[in-house]
């Protein structure tokens, strides 16, 4: 299938009548109806919708990701804001038991575009299979893995019992303007997305939270990578031009608070290629894991007995744990004395040197960072006279954790620390307060004030004459999931 749609204007278009949902729509759930109205030719294909009946469409944004980041998996606060970008599916009843999924995406990557399967596929012997079966199910063919992201999540619902059974099957058509290597939720708004929908077809009353715990044991059961709920939670939480923190605790609390005046989040994507020190992000959870289990099998610390290493406070870590644990420490010799992790996702590999104690340093720091930084935020809102002064502060803050990300956590890129530099160097007189690394990503978050269109030309043209390449801007808030709910419509051909 080709990966951009192509839709076939004839002279007898489909009758799409909207029955609910929102008046006023962003342009890509604009753009996927009048691929419906005018048959796009992959929207009624061998995988796609039936002409007529009702389709749901339901949209999850991007998340550009501030602060916490990987120290959120330790229980520290995670803190951003949903962007423009944005996830569409489109969901409609099937007569019998078949799932489908379309992406019109997937091809432009080099996966195949499609793929359908039965209900049934998800039973042996009458019994649901476990997570490890489906997890094989969805890997068997790396052309179609990417389907366990979605369909992944129908049967993560029958398996935590959100619903007994389908009484038929759906299909799903998916279309998404979030660039895959940014890291910035792509993977993530498309699970909730597709949660979304299905959570009106079946009628499940899931809550924001509910869809968020869903999609993250898909990520952690079914496509099988390390990491917690925080980037679902935002995506289908999250409010627009509003900031979300996410404090971790058994059920989340979430805080919502608008932007200072004149005040916004962008995010800026290098479009750098990915390359294997990729990897380094696992290997910052990992070493981190490793830490965490020496501690506790080690020391008899209050905080660590629940795995919320960022309870620790700055003071008992340097107190009582750095010495503790091994700056450097060969991953066979953990396994010898250790044993496996306290996480059994997290694979050590025995003849990978891991560098243990500042991994676990970096969320420890970054814990009370987020603590600050949203503390200024608020003051920044509740005394505009002293505005500047507190993004100030907050920039501060968000450079720091940028350092320790690199130097503690070993992430980053050239590129985006070329980007980060030139940021900094413009500094406040253009506008610029502070910036970071995002999560796992290829992107840099920036803290603005006022008019920065000047500024942003300097950056992206050191960028381009540095590294011969285009980066790309991420502006723009827009709603979360559950804030946008779903468009329901009827489709007829006249």
């Amino acid at each position: 299938m080709n990966a951009t749609a192509e839709i076939l204007k004839g002279n007898n278009p489909m009758k799409v009548e909207q029955i609910s949902g929102p008046d006023i729509k962003p342009y890509e759930v604009l753009e996927f109806e009048s691929m419906l109205r005018y048959e796009d030719f992959q929207m009624f294909g061998e995988y796609g919708l039936q002409k007529n009946g009702q389709v749901i469409i339901t949209r999850a944004p991007a998340r550009l990701e501030v602060m916490g980041g990987i120290a959120a998996h330790y229980g520290a606060t995670s803190f951003g804001l949903t962007l423009e970008r944005s996830a569409v599916v489109g969901c409609q009843a099937r007569q019998d038991s078949q799932l489908s999924v379309l992406s019109f995406d997937a091809a432009a990557q080099g996966y195949q575009s499609a793929l359908r399967i039965s209900v049934d596929d998800f039973y042996a012997g009458g019994s649901l299979k476990s997570y490890e079966d489906m997890q094989r199910l969805f890997a068997q063919n790396p052309q179609t893995a990417w389907t366990g992201s979605v369909l992944g999540g129908v049967f993560a619902l029958l398996k935590e019992g959100v619903v007994d059974h389908l009484p038929h099957g759906a299909a799903l058509i998916i279309r998404s303007n979030i660039p895959t290597e940014a890291g910035i939720g792509s993977s993530a708004a498309i699970k909730i997305a597709t949660l979304t929908a299905i959570n009106h077809l079946y009628a499940l009353n899931m809550t924001a939270l509910d869809i968020a715990q869903i999609g993250a044991i898909v990520e952690n059961r079914i496509v099988g990578s390390i990491g917690g709920a925080t980037d679902t939670i935002a995506i289908a939480a999250g409010k627009q031009d509003h900031l979300l923190a996410i404090h971790p605790q058994t059920d989340p609390t979430l805080e919502t608070m608008p932007l200072p005046p004149h005040t916004e989040l962008i995010g800026i994507h290098s479009r750098a290629q990915r390359s294997p020190s990729d990897s380094a992000y696992v290997d910052a959870l990992i070493a981190a894991l490793m830490g965490l289990t020496i501690l506790r099998k080690t020391l008899d610390l209050e905080p660590l007995r629940d795995n919320a290493l960022c309870r620790l406070s700055i003071e008992d870590f340097r107190q009582k744990c750095w010495d503790v644990l091994p700056a450097r420490l060969k991953g066979e010799d953990f396994l010898d004395q250790y044993g496996a992790t306290i996480d059994p996702r997290a694979e050590v590999e025995p003849q990978k040197v891991y560098a243990v104690r500042s991994r676990v340093e970096h969320p420890i720091y970054e814990r009370d960072r987020v603590e600050r930084f949203i503390e200024h935020l608020k003051q920044a809102n509740a005394n505009p006279q002293h505005l500047l002064h507190h993004l100030t502060a907050a920039g501060k803050l968000m450079y720091a954790s940028d350092w320790s990300g690199r130097f503690r956590a070993g992430l980053g890129s050239p590129q985006i620390e070329q980007i980060i530099r030139s940021v900094r160097k413009v500094g406040a007189r253009g506008g610029f307060f502070g910036a970071k690394i995002t999560n796992s990503g290829n992107t840099v978050a920036i803290l603005c004030h006022g008019d920065v269109s000047n500024a942003m030309i300097q950056i992206f043209s050191a960028y381009k004459l540095a590294w011969g390449l285009d980066a790309e801007l991420l502006a723009g808030s827009s709603p979360g999931a559950f804030e946008f709910g779903r468009v329901l419509l009827r489709l007829s051909k006249g």
